[in-house]
C-alpha cells in the first residue's frame, strides 16, 4: 500500500511560515507511517494563477503525473499540526470507495456547535452554510477540507469535475476559502461519496477555544488529539510551547 501525505504552500511568507511552525511535524508523521511527503509550492494548474484559488488546488492533486503511484493521497491543510502519537490514517477506517473527511459541525459537540455559532452570530444549520454560496441540500453536517483522505485512481475524474465546475466561481467569490469548502462538502454529499472520520484527525482548536466551558489548555488539546487545525491562525504565537506527552 503506498501512500502520500502532500500539503499546498504558495508564496514565500506563507511557506516560511509553515516550515518554522508545521512542516516538521507532517513530515516526521509521513516518515513513521511510511508515506511518501510532498509539498506543493506552486499553482497546479498553470492556466489559473491566482491568490483566491490556492485552496481549490488541494483537489487537483489527484491529477498529476505522479498521482498514479499512491494507492492513497492525503491531503493536509498547511496550518496542521500532527501529533507524532497519530495512528496512520489511511487505514484507520475501511474508506472503500469513499473520500475520508471530518464533520466539522460536530466540534466541540453538536449542541455546542449550534450554541456556539448563535452565539457568533453565524448560519445555524449545515443547511444555511450551504446556502450561503447557493447548494441546496438538506444535511446537519458541514464537512472540514483540511483533511482529505483520498484514492487518485478512484477519485481523479470526480475530483477534477468539481474544480473544473466551480473554479472560475471562487476567483471573486464573497465566501473566500469557505466556498472552495461547500463546493467540495456538497458534491461528497449529493454523491454520497463521503466516510465522515474521527474528528481527532481534523481537530479545530479555534471552535473548542471559543466555547470552552471546560478550560482546556492547547497543550491538553493537542494531546487529545491527532491533527489539530490552527485555522484562522489561532495561536500561532503558543504552538512552539507546545509539550509531547
Amino acid at each position: 500500500m503506498k501512500c502520500l501525505l502532500v500539503t499546498i504552500a504558495i508564496g514565500e511568507k506563507y511557506l516560511e511560515e509553515y516550515k518554522k511552525l508545521f512542516y516538521k511535524s507532517q513530515r516526521d508523521y509521513a516518515v513513521k507511517n511510511g508515506y511518501d511527503f510532498k509539498v506543493v509550492r506552486d499553482f497546479l494548474d498553470k492556466n489559473i494563477i491566482n491568490k483566491a484559488t490556492i485552496s481549490f488546488n488541494k483537489i487537483l492533486v489527484c491529477n498529476q503525473e505522479w498521482s498514479n503511484d499512491y494507492d492513497f493521497i492525503i491531503f493536509i491543510d498547511a496550518d496542521i499540526l500532527i501529533n507524532i502519537n497519530s495512528p496512520p490514517i489511511h487505514n484507520y477506517i475501511d474508506y472503500g470507495d469513499s473520500i475520508g473527511i471530518v464533520d466539522e459541525y460536530s466540534q466541540p459537540s453538536k449542541q455546542r456547535r449550534l450554541k456556539l455559532q448563535k452565539k457568533m452570530g453565524w448560519e445555524t444549520t449545515a443547511v444555511d452554510y450551504y446556502k450561503l454560496c447557493g447548494f441546496d441540500i438538506q444535511t446537519d453536517m458541514v464537512f472540514n477540507s483540511g483533511i482529505l483522505v483520498m484514492q487518485p485512481k478512484k477519485h481523479n475524474d470526480f475530483l477534477l469535475n468539481i474544480y473544473n465546475k466551480y473554479i472560475l466561481q471562487s476567483i471573486s467569490h464573497p465566501r473566500g476559502f469557505h466556498f472552495e469548502q461547500s463546493c467540495i462538502g456538497y458534491e461528497l454529499q449529493r454523491n454520497n461519496l463521503y466516510k465522515v472520520i474521527d474528528n481527532r484527525f481534523n481537530a479545530v482548536w479555534g471552535l473548542t477555544k471559543l466555547d470552552n466551558i471546560e478550560n482546556i489548555s492547547l497543550n491538553k488539546y493537542f494531546n487529545d488529539n491527532y491533527f489539530i487545525h490552527f485555522a484562522g491562525h489561532t495561536d500561532y504565537d503558543k504552538i512552539k510551547t507546545i509539550e509531547y506527552k
